[in-house]
Order: structure tokens, then sequence, then C-alpha cells
């Protein structure tokens, strides 16, 4: 134990990066690794060493500015069992779903329980939400560059507590659509 009487046992870490591609495309990039502080026998594996991860995927989805999926992709580079990999072969199956509400119930009917991995489609909750900040993110950048066009609702209005449309923030960024 150590001197707050706790003793580490399990980290996750999970990686995630938003581009632009030169197609006008994004590649949204998730990395999740799970180690443990302990060593842990494996009969696939053999030994898993602490530290060692016992699992390490990578998934990759391209979609346009709509958010919809436009190619998908899974890596399995560790898992506790050699047939870990083989439920990525599905992954491609989410081609064409736009992340909107409603989207994860489409997601689990084709690559959820049997046919995919929890890992991976834990993966698409963070993945969802940096698709959100790299898109939304960049079309807001393009529009300040271009002055956008004052008629058009901002996306992000009313979409949390910061852009309420009766708060401060938006009386200072769009006051146009600041409501009293």
């Amino acid at each position: 134990m150590t001197k707050n009487n706790r003793s580490p046992l399990h980290n996750r870490n999970i990686f995630l990066k938003g581009f632009l591609r030169h197609d006008n495309l994004y590649d949204i990039e998730a990395e999740l690794i799970d180690t443990k502080h302990y060593s842990i026998p494996n009969e696939d594996r053999g030994n898993i060493v602490a530290g060692d991860p016992i699992h390490n995927m990578i998934i990759k989805i391209t979609l346009d500015k709509t958010l919809t999926i436009k190619d998908a992709s899974a890596v399995t580079l560790h898992g506790p069992f050699n047939i870990c990999k083989n439920a990525n072969k599905n992954f491609s199956k989410i081609i064409g779903i736009q992340i909107k509400p409603g989207w994860k119930k489409k997601i689990l009917k084709l690559i959820g329980s049997i046919n995919g991995c929890t890992h991976i489609r834990e993966l698409l909750t963070p993945i969802a939400t940096t698709a959100y900040q790299t898109i939304k993110g960049h079309e807001a950048r393009v529009n300040r560059e271009e002055k956008r066009d004052q008629n058009t609702k901002p996306s992000l209005l009313g979409t949390c507590h910061a852009f309420n449309p009766k708060g401060k923030v938006v009386q200072r960024l769009w006051p146009e659509w600041y409501e009293k």
C-alpha cells in the first residue's frame, strides 16, 4: 500500500486525434491501452508482464462535415486472447451511419455483442466527441475567417451551458442570436 492507502492496479489510457484531410473529409483516430500493475498468466499470450498492454486497440473513422462515417477501420494490437483481432472484421459495417442522436443504437445492432469487441465499441463514444470538436471547431474557424453569414444559426448554439442562448458567451460571440 502507498501512503494514501491505495495500490495502483489498472490503467486505461485513451488517446484521440482529429485531422482534416486533403479531400476535406476528417479522420478521427483513437487508441486504447489497458495495463495492469501486476503480471497475469495467460494461456494465449504466456505471462502478460506488469505494464505490458492487455488491450491495445486503434480505430480510425473518416467522416464528412455532416458527421457521416465514410470509412472505418479497427486494429487489435494486443488482446487477452488470440481470437480478439477477429472481432474487427465487422467494424466496416458502421460506414454510412451519421453521428447524431440514436447512432449508438444502430452501432450496437451491427457490431454489438458477439459481432464485435466491447473495447472497440467503447472507443466510439469519445470518438464522437472528438469528431464533433474537430469538425465543428474547424467549421467555426473557417466561418470566422470568411466572416460568416449572420443569418446562419451557429451550430454550437444551445449545445452546452456556455452556449446557452440567454448567456453572456452567446451575447458576446453571437449578439444577433442572444435571447434576453
